[in-house]
């Protein structure tokens, strides 16, 4: 199967640039693995089913080459890179240490307003886990905390974790079958609700740690269930240094 054909287009929404919808749609084609590692992104391929020119893919490809997710070759053609476990321990790295003050604050600011999103939130990633529904589960957990940074003040901290944690998100993509993972993370965002909605800043930075924390399993877990798909893993005894940092 050609590789555009593995993408799952959605609208492009008004006023998107183009290069940031292609960027969206093939970046979430790479971490759901539906374009599997060393596979190759025909451009002119793509080009065609996005409906867009070649301008704003290169765009796209060029912001994904910068977050280590594709591997552009001159004159060679562009492939999706292996999971490098250096950049998902930066990507870890980078993302709990924004984290953990975000969460503070979203504690410290919680306004009842809140509670409606985090509510529906947590009602969708009840059913996700019912359903057993890999996607909706990722995108709702990347929800929970993209909202818990509006909360605390600076919505464009998640942003920032986003553009850092393509290699990180492959990796807790892969986890969800992991048995038990998913009610795994909706009992410990359950419980940092009720910290933060509780205004206790030294609870709900002590719960996201230990809900950030449990990526050493996730990625033993990825590791055993497929190490191919994996490069760099001597480098985990630096994501285990992390853990008492």
């Amino acid at each position: 199967m050609n590789s555009h054909a593995k993408l799952a287009l959605e609208d492009m929404g008004a006023g998107q640039p183009k290069a940031v919808w292609a960027y969206n749609v093939i970046r979430d084609a790479i971490i759901t693995m539906k374009l599997a590692p060393g596979e190759t992104l025909n451009e002119k391929e793509t080009c065609a089913e996005l409906g867009i020119s070649r301008t704003p893919m290169r765009e796209a490809l060029l912001r994904l080459a910068q977050e280590g997710l594709v591997n552009i070759v001159p004159s060679g053609g562009t492939f999706v890179n292996k999971i490098a476990m250096r950049k998902v321990i930066e990507g870890h790295l980078i993302r709990s240490s924004l984290e953990m003050r975000t969460v503070r604050l979203a504690a410290r600011n919680f306004d009842p307003v809140h509670e409606k999103d985090l509510d529906l939130l947590i009602f969708r990633q009840q059913e996700a886990a019912k359903r057993r529904d890999i996607d909706e589960a990722f995108k709702v957990d990347n929800e929970f905390h993209r909202l818990l940074c509006r909360i605390a003040g600076f919505p464009n901290v998640w942003q920032t974790i986003h553009n850092a944690t393509g290699q990180l998100d492959r990796v807790r993509r892969q986890a969800f079958p992991k048995i038990g993972y998913f009610e795994e993370v909706l009992d410990e965002h359950v419980a940092l609700y009720a910290a933060i909605k509780a205004h206790d800043e030294i609870r709900a930075a002590k719960l996201l740690k230990e809900h950030l924390g449990g990526i050493n399993a996730v990625v033993e877990y990825v590791l055993q269930a497929d190490a191919d798909i994996i490069t760099g893993e001597d480098d985990i005894v630096l994501l285990n240094a992390l853990s008492d940092v």
